[in-house]
């Protein structure tokens, strides 16, 4: 024990202070090392490990339209119907909205002839889409020939806003904008006509008994792109 050069025995030595002074600085540089690994070497890994994931949602537009006429006689109320089959869409595309115009002429050729009363009207049913949207536009009516513009916001929730969503994985956000459910079904347009007969028309064969109704309409599409964005 004579001999023995430990750290604790020369902590206890009286004549010189160099042991504490040694001891000393073993354990700040033991500290020094620990904290140096915990905050630099680590650091990137710890970051990752509480940090939850960012994701950039975007979307692309697209839109098909067509258009459709019908001869409604006086009193009498015709249809057209609208589907994602009629319309030929690509599967991987979602509806997002569906705009129809409904428009019309006096067709009577009677002098001072006034404007047939036209009704139009979407149920809301046949199509699975978002019919407590409030800006749908589901019926409209007019005696002055004036074009009628009815709306139908299809997929819920969609603005066409690029996003960023924090949390869950790409496929998560990717399901939330493919649900092909929202469009599927029928969307009926139902048009009804009254005729309009000129004041003192006595003619015969001047009868204003039918109006040429015509519908244009869009489809609005989107199809979703998910991305992994930079961490926040």
């Amino acid at each position: 024990m004579s001999n023995d050069r430990s750290l604790t025995f020369l902590a206890k030595e009286d004549d010189s202070g160099k042991a504490i002074a040694l001891l000393t600085a073993v354990v700040v540089l033991g500290l020094t090392f620990h904290a140096y690994s915990f905050f630099v070497i680590k650091n990137d890994e710890i970051l990752n490990k509480y940090t939850e994931p960012v994701f950039s949602v975007t979307y692309q537009e697209s839109n098909l339209q067509g258009s459709d006429s019908m001869l409604i006689a006086d009193g009498e109320t015709d249809s057209f119907q609208l589907s994602r089959e009629t319309i030929d869409a690509d599967a991987s595309l979602m509806m997002a909205k569906i705009s129809i115009l409904v428009s019309y002429e006096e067709t009577s050729g009677q002098i001072g002839d006034p404007c047939d009363e036209v009704l139009a009207q979407i149920p809301p049913n046949g199509m699975v889409a978002d019919w407590q949207h409030p800006d749908n536009v589901l019926s409209d009516s007019n005696d002055d020939c004036e074009t009628m513009n009815l709306v139908v916001f299809v997929y819920p929730g969609y603005s066409s806003e690029a996003k960023q969503e924090v949390g869950e994985s790409a496929e998560h956000w990717e399901r939330m904008w493919t649900n092909s459910s929202y469009g599927s079904g029928v969307l009926e347009l139902q048009v009804s006509v009254e005729t309009n007969t000129a004041p003192g028309s006595v003619l015969p064969g001047n009868d204003d008994t039918n109006e040429e109704i015509n519908v244009q309409w869009t489809v609005e599409l989107f199809e979703v792109e998910v991305e992994a964005a930079s961490m926040m």
